[in-house]
């Protein structure tokens, strides 16, 4: 199993939720939200808002997802995060982000879902991997 991220003491904390953290790293410049067990289509949502807020305050660029401990997502939810949100994170800034897949399998195809289903041509800047590590150092080389 991947070590977690811990959050930086140099960190901007947004979230700090039982199933969320975001926070903003101002060293590096990467704006990363850790997700644990489920949530609710509501929970996302405000989640989101609150990341699109933290994109646009910070002029962040990059995001990483790191979604390990997930677990499955509803149908809406996933509707929610390929379309609007997507849409709303290009607008708000961000052109590069990494996601790190889930352990859990069932929530895998959650978001093997969300991703077969983004049809937006900016958001090819997106990258899936298995651990932190790769993705966040993906994401320092852009």
């Amino acid at each position: 199993m991947n070590a977690s991220i811990e959050i930086p003491k140099d960190s901007k904390v947004y979230l700090n939720k039982p199933y969320v953290q975001v926070f903003w790293s101002p060293i590096n410049k990467i704006l990363t939200s850790r997700w644990t067990g489920f949530c609710t289509f509501d929970e996302i949502k405000a989640v989101a808002q609150r990341i699109i807020d933290a994109v646009t305050l910070e002029g962040a660029r990059k995001v990483l997802y790191d979604a390990r401990e997930i677990e499955v997502l509803d149908e809406e939810s996933q509707k929610y995060i390929a379309g609007a949100f997507t849409k709303e994170m290009i607008k708000a800034g961000i052109e590069y982000s990494a996601t790190v897949s889930p352990l859990d399998v069932f929530a895998q195809f959650s978001v093997d879902d969300i991703q077969s289903s983004i049809k937006i041509p900016e958001a090819s800047h997106n990258k899936f991997f298995q651990n932190v590590d790769e993705a966040f150092s993906w994401l320092l080389s852009k």
